[in-house]
């Protein structure tokens, strides 16, 4: 069975994931059609994939031709684009953040939840690193861990619509910073239960481009989280402190360090691998029933309810409590 897939928002990422459907990356997946509000770009890319080109999403969706979506706009625009997806009837594959504000989080994870809604995933790409799953792997190795730290010190955006006002919805806490509450909760397999955030405008003019973050977990575990996109640099870093051992990844370099008493575990994995086709995969896998998706609705909600916590947090001056319910 060959399910026909629609790309809704073929941008520079949306792009990524038509080559690899045309590519046959995520085998049983294949590309039938694209939408792009740039019709210049828009015909001129769908010819060069071979799929047809719709002027707006509610056209793709209609489209007897599509079976599945994934949605790869702007997040603004990811709850609307997604609730009208499942009541066609189609499974959805959403961009990270799942939406933009934690309240179309909860809506849409009603909608997902209700009975026999297709399957909805959300695309926390990180997940399919493959660093990132070792150090899922050795996470155990650690023992006890009390301290995780992650961070990604990035360049400025280049897209337009996160530096427009009008357009986007938040900065690098809502933008960048889910990928980070998603990968402490998926490594430790714990919650957030307690924010404590700053944020600064450094060169972005509209939203912010610096911000730290002091959390705990539901098991007292602490986290420390740090997304800075004004640097002419970039590194992607986690560290893990357990009482069994100390783990340090540097996923853009492409090392991991593993540490328990006096032995050392140092392994190398390619940073440029792609993460798309296993996502893809995944997705494929939950549509067709296999398996479960691996990255829920409730899942885009909790990494919502962190970055809305860490904004409220901003705006107190204080730790604030993370609600998701």
């Amino acid at each position: 069975m060959t399910i026909r897939v629609g790309v809704i928002g073929a941008g520079n990422h949306g792009a990524r994931y038509l080559r690899h459907l045309v590519r046959g990356d995520a085998p049983g997946l294949a590309a039938a059609g694209l939408c792009r509000r740039d019709e210049t770009a828009g015909r001129r890319l769908a010819a060069e994939f071979g799929v047809p080109w719709y002027g707006s999403g509610d056209r793709l969706l209609a489209a007897g031709e599509v079976d599945a979506v994934i949605v790869a706009t702007p997040p603004s625009s990811h709850f609307a684009l997604a609730a009208q997806a499942l009541a066609a009837g189609k499974p959805v594959l959403v961009e990270k953040p799942m939406t933009g504000t934690v309240v179309e989080a909860r809506k849409l994870t009603a909608l997902a939840e209700a009975p026999g809604a297709p399957p909805v995933m959300v695309a926390q790409t990180l997940r399919w690193h493959p660093l990132l799953q070792r150090a899922c792997a050795l996470w155990p190795d650690l023992g006890r861990v009390h301290l995780v730290r992650l961070a990604q010190r990035l360049q400025p955006t280049t897209l337009a619509w996160q530096r427009d006002s009008a357009a986007t919805v938040g900065g690098s806490v809502l933008l960048t910073g889910v990928h980070l509450f998603d990968l402490a909760r998926w490594l430790t397999g714990r919650e957030f239960v307690l924010v404590e955030s700053r944020q600064r405008q450094i060169q972005n003019p509209v939203v912010e481009d610096l911000f730290l973050a002091h959390a705990e977990l539901d098991d007292g575990c602490w986290a420390s989280l740090e997304v800075s996109k004004y640097t002419r640099s970039r590194s992607c870093m986690l560290e893990a402190v357990g009482e069994e051992g100390q783990l340090a990844v540097d996923y853009l370099a492409g090392h991991l360090v593993l540490r328990r008493g006096r032995d050392e575990l140092r392994e190398a994995g390619d940073p440029a691998a792609a993460t798309l086709p296993g996502v893809l995969a995944a997705w494929r896998d939950a549509i067709l029933g296999r398996i479960a998706a691996p990255v829920t609705a409730r899942d885009g909600l909790a990494t919502l309810a962190i970055a809305d916590a860490c904004y409220r947090s901003a705006a107190t001056g204080g730790p604030v409590e993370v609600t998701s319910a």
